[in-house]
């Protein structure tokens, strides 16, 4: 059970490090609602929203939300599925394909990593990933 818990805690980790820099919207038990880019977040779950607005139109360049006023935090993006693009890749480089659940990426031989973010590496397996990667997108009508 132990490790069981320990592999939950870790996958929280990794999706709320996934959510960091981005979009989102956050409900306060108060009813109060933010929305902004997820700008930081502490060992306890406090956040720092940046450029956020509440419900109400104001603006504020920083919001502190402390956590235990938060109900929930609902990220604002599409979030792309970078398993089935490492389904793809698998089609092109046999092999070589590996898909990280923990951090939503897939790595491509020793090289290249992909992410939502875009491609890392360079070289023509680069390259080849960067192509793919970009007619995978569009084929889920993201650009």
């Amino acid at each position: 059970m132990a490790s069981t818990l320990a592999e939950a805690s870790k996958r929280f980790v990794a999706e709320l490090n996934n959510v960091l820099g981005r979009e989102v919207q956050v409900v306060l038990s108060n009813g109060e609602v933010y929305r902004g880019v997820l700008h930081a977040v502490d060992n306890q779950l406090n956040i720092v929203l940046a450029n956020a607005m509440n419900k109400s139109g104001e603006k504020f360049a920083r919001v502190f939300i402390m956590y235990r006023y938060i109900v929930h935090i609902d990220s604002m993006e599409r979030r792309i599925d970078m398993r089935e693009f490492a389904r793809q890749a698998e089609k092109i480089f046999p092999g070589m394909v590996k898909y990280v659940e923990e951090t939503n990426t897939v790595l491509i031989g020793d090289k290249v990593r992909v992410s939502e973010i875009g491609v890392e590496g360079v070289g023509p397996v680069a390259e080849r990933a960067r192509r793919l990667f970009e007619e995978f997108l569009k084929s889920q009508g993201i650009t």
